[in-house]
Formats: structure tokens, sequence, C-alpha cells
């Protein structure tokens, strides 16, 4: 196993993950970008949110204005039913700065056999795919050299039992031409003949 510097807990994952005379061609994690094209959300979660904390603030006087008699303490319920409207909206609200959060927890990489995507939260969600499996290549670069890979690794089925195309996605990583150049070495190294 080729040595990786653990210098936190997701490199010593994907150490953790090679196996023995596995070599990492190419390695990477996602950038740390906020994708504009997904404040289009805020569209509706802006006026939800909004509508949904004015529906409690009214709400709340009402039950404020309503403290003396027998219903005072089921008067509170009203308001507080406003609850799980502001925290989805907020939560909706959230959508487009999820990328931030979730690229620091994120790493790839392209060994000599098999592409890898460690995911570390709570759990680590580890996703691999061999070389024989990969397909057909889709990169998207921008002007800066960053972008993303999608690579076609089989076909399955959709919930409908219509066959869909699976794939493997890397990005949007900073040098995207490097990561397929490894995938493209990674190919040709799984189809030469073993030796013998």
């Amino acid at each position: 196993m080729e040595h990786v510097p653990a210098t936190d807990a997701l490199d010593l994952a994907l150490a953790r993950e090679l196996h023995r005379a596995e070599r990492i061609l190419w390695q990477g994690r996602p950038l740390r970008r906020v994708q504009l094209g997904h404040f289009g959300i805020w569209f509706f979660a802006v006026p939800w949110t909004a509508f949904a904390a004015a529906w409690m603030t009214f709400a709340t006087a009402g039950a404020q204005a309503s403290q003396e008699g027998e219903f005072a303490v089921v008067s509170w319920v009203f308001p507080l039913f406003g609850v799980p409207f502001v925290l989805v909206g907020l939560g909706l609200m959230a959508i487009p700065l999820w990328p931030l959060y979730a690229a620091r927890r994120t790493i790839f990489a392209v060994t000599d056999s098999r592409m890898i995507r460690l995911r570390l939260g709570r759990t680590l969600n580890s996703e691999t795919v061999a070389a024989e499996r990969v397909g057909t290549i889709n990169r998207v670069e921008k002007s800066d050299g960053s972008g993303t890979l999608k690579i076609a690794t089989g076909v399955g089925r959709d919930s409908d039992g219509d066959p869909k195309i699976e794939t493997f996605s890397i990005g949007e990583v900073s040098n995207v031409m490097e990561a397929e150049q490894a995938v493209r070495k990674m190919i040709e190294r799984a189809s030469r003949p073993a030796a013998g």
C-alpha cells in the first residue's frame, strides 16, 4: 500500500480502505463552492418561511391575549403548530449552502484498480467502482480547470423497472483533467494481461 499522509480523519479512512499493493494514482476533495443555480429554491423557501413566521407571530399574539380563561394553556398549541413549517423553510433555505458542509467530509481517489468516494459523517460511507465497470467518461471543465467527471458504470433499473444508466461522479474538483487522466490510466492498467 502506498503511503498516504494521514493529516485528518478522511485521509486515515482512505489509507484504511486501500488493499495491499494498491497504489493511488490521484486523490482530491470537492471544492467548497456554492452553486448559484441552487439559490432558485429561495423563490419558494423565503416566502414559505416568512409566511410561517408571520403566522406564528400572529398566533402568539392571539395566545397572549387569551391568557385569562380556561383555555389559556391550550391557546399556546396553536402558535407551536407553526414551528415545523418554519423549520422546513429554514431547511430549504440551507440547501444551497449544503455543498460547503459536504465538501469538507468527502474525498475521492483513483487507484490502479478502482475509483473510491468516501463520505465521513456520523458513519463512513464508502463507494467504490472497479476499473472493469468503467464505461463512458463525461468531463465538464470550467475555464479555471475545475470541474466534474461523470462516469458510466453499468445499466440498472429505476423504480418503474425501466433501464437507467448508473454513474459514478467525481467533482467538483480543482483539476478535473488530472482526475480523468488517472481514470484512463487505471483502465489501461486493468486491461493489461496479468504477468504470469
